[in-house]
């Protein structure tokens, strides 16, 4: 072999190499994003379940268990829901408030809504009265709560929990303000319920 060959040798033997260590940098430049892309997509869609609540269709069939653990019949059930602080920005959007009543007015015998929005609710009033019997009241926010009331639903997005809700003989059931935990995510059965600073397991809800 000449000289003059060696280097020429070299050079092709280092092209392979060479490309070889470019392939493995983007494989693991891909790599490396991808996991961030994901990583950041996950956390996107955690922070979206704590401002929603993915299970808030489910809420009737969630009351209805919930309640017996606590000795009380869907015929008792005395609620005082705490509308929303954050309304729909648009008429397109579904007002969550209205997906609860639409849930919960079915055999409901007590009904009492604490607004700064009266007006909002005076047609579903009209048509529980009308369908039902029901006289559903409205209150202003921050009123004291009354002793009739035996389940708090605080529909509010903003803020902490108002400590004044946490009261022995009532529930009090943050819709959004706790994140509701899918303890089976493969299987879909059983959610964590927030009641008051203490949290219950409802099975069955998919």
């Amino acid at each position: 072999m000449r000289d003059s060959e060696t280097p020429e040798i070299a050079e092709k033997l280092a092209r392979p190499l060479g490309t070889w260590k470019i392939r493995l940098k983007n494989f693991l430049v891909k790599t490396v994003f991808e996991r961030f892309r994901r990583s950041a997509q996950e956390v996107e869609e955690q922070q979206e379940e704590v401002r929603g609540n993915p299970f808030l269709p489910k809420l009737r069939s969630i009351l209805e268990q919930l309640l017996p653990m606590y000795q009380i019949s869907y015929k008792e059930f005395r609620p005082l829901m705490i509308d929303t602080d954050s309304p729909p920005e648009s008429l397109l959007d579904e007002d969550s408030v209205a997906v609860v009543l639409e849930q919960i007015s079915e055999d409901l015998n007590f009904l009492r809504i604490a607004t700064d929005r009266p007006a909002y609710f005076s047609d579903y009033i009209q048509r529980m009265y009308e369908e039902t019997g029901l006289v559903v009241q409205t209150e202003p926010k921050e009123q004291e709560i009354s002793g009739d009331v035996n389940v708090i639903l605080d529909m509010e997005q903003q803020g902490d929990i108002a400590r004044r809700y946490m009261r022995a003989e009532t529930l009090y059931i943050p819709v959004f303000k706790r994140q509701w935990r899918r303890l089976e995510p493969l299987q879909n059965l059983d959610i964590s319920i927030p009641i008051g600073y203490n949290t219950v397991i409802v099975k069955g809800i998919s």
